[in-house]
């Protein structure tokens, strides 16, 4: 098929595909918020690891998936570029299914740490069907589209904590990961009948670049590098507390029960309603301010507000200071990202995403390891400070190595 006729049928599929893609990613993204943040109460009911043990169990189970994803994103990011999204949408989405349907009939936390790191090696179904999106928009609908997308994202996070302590009161922990498996069959089963793949694939022989010269490469460029260390550090903060979210609502509700697990949802949904609020409007201030200006407004301030944890005393006031305090961190990725499309050309763009996504990856393997590490020696709420404080220093760290030398500059 020739470029022209690609284009072509980019522009008479964009329509039905976007609806599809935007259901797509909007059940992955709620079957995977539906069953793991739940992953530590799961550990303690139904495969029967002690109280003494689980914030180190969750952590390992956490870290294991992002650290396959970590090694493997550039492998099947080069296969992409061979073979097209949309088969790579198809191995994730359905081998996805297969690890959530194995999750919940794990016996023991061996076979869950094992599914888990098959679930790692074959992620990939939300980049490969935002890719299609964008392959398949035309130029003039690309912002308003892709901004739809980011929707799915937030909704997904909104809704599969609230549907995940729902369905875990009604029929049981196991029953989350079994609707979660079902709904990954259903929406990559619908990217396969309806979507058309408009990325233009090159046939002929192909230099798939290694990692270690992806890294070499971005040595040379120090802004990219900054960028790479600043969503290592983001999401490393991000994944430090969230094995230990649900243990700690539990502790403050005096109740491991059901009424945990509910109120837990709701705690963690209010990240999806922090990213729709917040998101756009901190875009707007990064464009209007300085991008690397604004990230260090809104990681201070989250810190900042982070600090406070240390004097709750119920589950209402946790509640309170993790929705403001998802409110200026929704500011620091879409910030990042911009900035990360000004200090790259056009030809290393590619790349660089590859690497950035290694990067935010490998925080998720360090946060889980930290958290489940330090949640074992001390309270949560002091886990919750120590998050606050790295986020202070990332902050001054960009502030006067970026801001202020641009400033004297």
């Amino acid at each position: 098929m020739t470029l022209l006729a690609l284009q072509k049928n980019s522009t008479g599929s964009w329509k039905s595909n976007l609806p599809v893609l935007w259901l797509a990613v909007f059940l992955c993204c709620a079957s995977y918020t539906m069953c793991m943040p739940f992953l530590p109460v799961y550990l303690l009911r139904e495969l029967h690891v002690t109280q003494a043990d689980v914030n180190f169990w969750a952590g390992i189970t956490f870290a294991i998936t992002f650290m396959g994803s970590a090694v493997m994103a550039p492998y099947w990011g080069a296969l992409a570029d061979r073979v097209g999204q949309r088969k790579m949408a198809m191995r994730a989405g359905y081998g996805l299914a297969l690890t959530y349907f194995l999750t919940g009939v794990c016996q023991d936390v061996y076979q869950l740490l094992l599914v888990r790191v098959l679930c790692g090696v074959i992620a990939g179904f939300v980049p490969a069907c935002l890719s299609m999106a964008s392959s398949s928009l035309p130029e003039e609908k690309m912002g308003w589209g892709m901004g739809l997308m980011q929707t799915s994202i937030a909704s997904g996070t909104i809704m599969g904590p609230l549907m995940g302590g729902y369905l875990s009161s009604w029929f049981g922990m196991r029953a989350s990961f079994y609707v979660g498996s079902a709904a990954l069959f259903i929406a990559t089963t619908l990217v396969i009948l309806i979507v058309h793949d408009a990325s233009v694939i090159t046939k002929g022989a192909r230099e798939i670049s290694s990692l270690l010269a992806d890294l070499k490469k971005a040595l040379e460029n120090r802004e990219l590098l900054f960028v790479m260390a600043m969503f290592f550090m983001v999401q490393t903060c991000i994944m430090l507390i969230q094995p230990l979210i649900t243990l700690y609502v539990g502790q403050l509700m005096d109740d491991m029960g059901d009424a945990a697990i509910k109120m837990s949802g709701i705690i963690f949904s209010l990240s999806g309603f922090t990213g729709i609020i917040a998101a756009p409007f901190w875009g707007k201030r990064g464009q209007r301010f300085g991008y690397v200006r604004t990230f260090c407004v809104v990681t201070f301030a989250a810190g900042f507000i982070n600090l406070f944890q240390v004097f709750i005393a119920d589950v209402w006031q946790f509640a309170a200071i993790q929705f403001v305090y998802g409110l200026f961190l929704a500011g620091a990725v879409p910030n990042i990202n911009a900035n990360l499309t000004r200090v790259t050309t056009k030809e290393m763009r590619g790349k660089a995403f590859g690497l950035v996504t290694s990067a935010q990856q490998f925080g998720g393997v360090v946060g889980p390891l930290a958290g489940g590490f330090l949640g074992t020696y001390m309270s949560t709420r002091y886990v919750l400070v120590i998050t606050g404080c790295i986020l202070i220093c990332v902050a001054f760290y960009s502030y006067l190595t970026r801001v202020r030398n641009a400033a004297e500059a």
